[in-house]
């Protein structure tokens, strides 16, 4: 992967950029002449501008954890202006000639940025040591965000730790490039050190900023508990699988810090809504305000212009609107609606709710269907649609990083990998989803039937928040397979074990290891 050996020095911090073509090594840094990095308000300006591209990588994170997860419909849509994006994603058809992302998921740019910030914030003379000490647990934590992203997608990955450009520069073509990592383990023992010093330079500091929507310490015990529990459960390269028991110990006590900094919202519909930002159940989310950014899920919905009339509801009536707002063609009372419809959830993922009792299902879906209804069911997505701008819809829902409902169903898991009752968390997410309806109550069944149990209710609860994907690869079948191979089970298995094992990993595009030699291919891949 090459170093740029010209300083291109563009952009701000305060704006999101797009990445290269190739994995850069240089900070693009406006400022590199001196005149910045003298004062603690620039400082500050840095890291709002590292949330920023946070947020611009929000459809990355999608991406990358949800695409894939086998609940996402990969043909003709519900409406005619239907047009399905990322169908070979979905469809798990990725190879080396088409890998459905390329350039490392062009998560790098925001990778050599933190580097920057990380640099010279520990130089920096001008703060307080308690302000240096917080923005060092952010920015560590948000570098350790980047790189467990980039290892649950690839695998070994090339480590950039430091802004080469600014304190050292290539006298060779050798010196251009970074190889991979020499194992998987050494990437996620990366990540951990990354964790390790957020969680020291945070110092026990559980302060939050802009109604949680910036990086904070209780976000990097939920990513900890993450990192911890995926490094006792799923086979990592040059692991010692004698440290499982450690390993949970320490996600647990992660977790279960995250979890004394928030509390559920009583209504599943409150968590969401654009009134209610930062709110107790949130732990960390990315910032969406209307007319100052909007997230991507106005991709998820029909457009004003689709011939929804012809459709009626679950009880056969006309769809009719009673939204403020809402026009005589808007029948699902989106009041604004979105752009062609661009991806579409499976009916089936609706049908798995109570669709009577569990709140989660019309909360997350709108349903709606069309004579003969037996083969014309479908869904929207109606979580994070957003707030009405006057008479347009703006889809400016915060998008959660972390809450309350997923550091439980974490915490289910880990007790059921230490042979303990999670019955406790499965509950108290479900009956929280039911409301004011009673909740079937779980009782404690075997390792795999509870880790189907904490499955089921994580795709309910957690629906478009870029999850999926990563449970299917990290939970387990009784036998320790990940619950990626698991064909029997509907909305589950999406990978041959046989034939198509290296998918679990993504393929690395034939572009970078053009650029950079030192690159080669993950198993399974070459020559596709």
């Amino acid at each position: 992967m090459k170093k740029i050996l010209n300083a291109i020095f563009l952009l701000t911090w305060i704006v999101s950029f797009n990445a290269c073509s190739k994995l850069d090594l240089g900070p693009e840094d406006f400022y590199a002449s001196g005149n910045f990095w003298k004062t603690a308000a620039q400082v500050d300006g840095a890291m709002i501008g590292m949330h920023s591209q946070l947020r611009g990588n929000q459809f990355t994170f999608f991406t990358l954890g949800e695409l894939r997860g086998g609940h996402m419909k990969d043909g003709t849509g519900a409406t005619g202006t239907s047009s399905l994006n990322s169908v070979q994603v979905i469809r798990q058809d990725i190879r080396e000639s088409a890998p459905g992302i390329s350039n490392w998921a062009g998560l790098y740019g925001a990778v050599f940025q933190v580097n920057l910030f990380i640099y010279q914030v520990e130089n920096a003379t001008y703060l307080s040591d308690t302000d240096k000490k917080y923005y060092l647990g952010q920015a560590y934590g948000i570098r350790a965000f980047y790189y467990f992203h980039l290892f649950r997608t690839y695998g070994r990955v090339p480590l950039a730790t430091e802004p080469k450009v600014m304190i050292s520069t290539p006298t060779s073509a050798a010196d251009a490039y970074l190889a991979r990592s020499a194992t998987e383990k050494e990437t996620l023992d990366f990540i951990k050190s990354d964790i390790d010093r957020s969680v020291a330079n945070f110092n026990e500091d559980h302060t939050v900023k802009f109604q949680k929507a910036q990086w904070s310490l209780a976000a990097t015990q939920m990513l900890k508990a993450e990192v911890y529990l995926w490094s006792a459960k799923v086979k990592t390269d040059g692991a010692d699988p004698a440290n499982t028991a450690a390993d949970l110990t320490t996600a647990r006590a992660a977790v279960e810090d995250a979890l004394a900094q928030c509390s559920k919202q009583n209504n599943f519909a409150d968590v969401f809504k654009y009134a209610n930002k930062g709110n107790n159940e949130i732990i960390f989310a990315l910032r969406y305000q209307v007319g100052e950014a909007t997230n991507a899920f106005n991709q998820f919905i029909y457009a004003q212009t689709d011939p929804m009339a012809s459709f009626v509801t679950a009880g056969g009536l006309p769809l009719t609107s009673d939204q403020a707002g809402a026009s005589a063609a808007d029948p699902l009372k989106v009041a604004g609606g979105g752009t062609i419809i661009r991806y579409e959830y499976k009916y089936e993922l609706f049908a798995k709710y109570d669709t009577a009792a569990d709140a989660r299902a019309r909360s997350s879906f709108f349903d709606f269907y069309k004579a003969p209804v037996a083969g014309n069911k479908f869904v929207n997505l109606r979580k994070f649609l957003g707030t009405m701008d006057g008479t347009n819809r703006s889809f400016a829902d915060d998008y959660p990083i972390y809450r309350w409902a997923d550091a439980m169903l974490i915490l289910a898991e880990i007790k059921n990998k230490q042979g303990q009752d999670p019955s406790a968390e499965i509950n108290a997410v479900r009956q929280r989803g039911y409301g004011a309806n009673a909740a079937p109550v779980y009782t404690n069944g075997s390792f795999e039937q509870n880790e189907l149990v904490i499955f089921e209710e994580r795709g309910k609860e957690l629906t478009a928040e870029g999850t999926r994907w990563y449970d299917l690869r990290r939970m387990q079948s009784a036998n320790g397979d990940p619950l990626a191979f698991r064909k029997d089970l509907p909305l589950t298995g999406v990978l041959d074990k046989t034939t198509e094992a290296h998918k679990l990993l993504w393929p690395i595009d034939r572009s970078t290891m053009a650029q950079d030699p030192t690159i080669e291919q993950n198993p399974g891949y070459p020559g596709t």
